[in-house]
């Protein structure tokens, strides 16, 4: 769902109304706003296929996000959602939100596999993907 700024007035009602919470409010604009999944990156015909994903999915450093076309049963998304049992929020309500969440995998035992003492890799400090996965892994909540 996307919001039309020409016609928003601010009132912030279709924040308090969304079961999700996915509504925010700019109050530099004075309009509520939320994401639109690069709207304009995924119809847009000047990019190679390859490059019409919304921005997160592409930035995402360990690949946890995913985005297709769950109308399709043989897309990506819909082969993910099937076989790993994805889950919708709140589905009583009826809406039938285009998010589908997947459980977690279960944790490995370890963070890093154990490396040769001749192998340069267990020389070389943390790179700087793994060490921003750190920081986000502590502020995550624990279960």
């Amino acid at each position: 769902m996307l919001v039309d700024p020409d016609t928003c007035i601010g009132c912030k009602l279709c924040s308090w109304a969304c079961p999700y919470g996915a509504r925010e409010y700019a109050a530099e604009t004075g309009v509520m706003q939320k994401c639109t999944l690069c709207v304009d990156r995924i119809y847009n015909d000047a990019l190679e296929p390859d490059d019409r994903l919304p921005a997160c999915v592409q930035a995402c450093p360990t690949g946890a996000r995913h985005f297709g076309d769950f109308a399709d049963p043989d897309s990506t998304v819909s082969v993910l959602a099937r076989e790993r049992g994805g889950v919708e929020l709140m589905p009583e309500l009826g809406y039938r939100p285009t998010n589908t969440y997947l459980p977690p995998r279960p944790r490995r035992t370890s963070e890093r596999p154990a490396t040769a003492p001749d192998d340069p890799a267990s020389d070389r400090g943390p790179t700087q993907g793994e060490v921003l996965l750190r920081h986000w892994q502590d502020r995550s909540p624990r279960r």
